[in-house]
């Protein structure tokens, strides 16, 4: 699986209120199992009070990270920029191995 950065931006106003309704009694955990297919799943989530919020997805590919916005019909809601990042380093998980430095960088 490739990790991804995406940036996902709300259409309207009322799009925000909609999605917000539609998580607002769902716990951490059901979020994150709404957020999931067989190919791509949501690791963590940043949303504040602006129009857009940060995902960090784990996926096969972009488009795997789509297929699962149009299953729970949040694409109706939000449009979404995936990026894959070949770098990934967290303090949850040290493994002591060198850093990757992607060719583009």
């Amino acid at each position: 699986m490739k990790h991804f950065m995406c940036t996902h931006s709300y259409l309207s106003g009322d799009a925000k209120e909609n999605i917000t309704n539609q998580i607002r009694n769902a716990t951490d955990r059901e979020f994150l199992e709404m957020n999931s297919s067989q190919n791509a799943r949501v690791l963590q989530h940043w949303a504040g009070k602006d129009e857009f919020f940060f995902c960090h997805w784990e996926a096969q590919s972009e488009d795997d990270i789509h297929e699962v916005l149009a299953k729970i019909g949040a694409d109706k809601f939000i449009i979404t920029l995936a990026n894959e990042m070949q770098r990934y380093v967290t303090s949850y998980d040290i493994k002591d191995q060198k850093l990757v430095i992607p060719e583009d960088m």
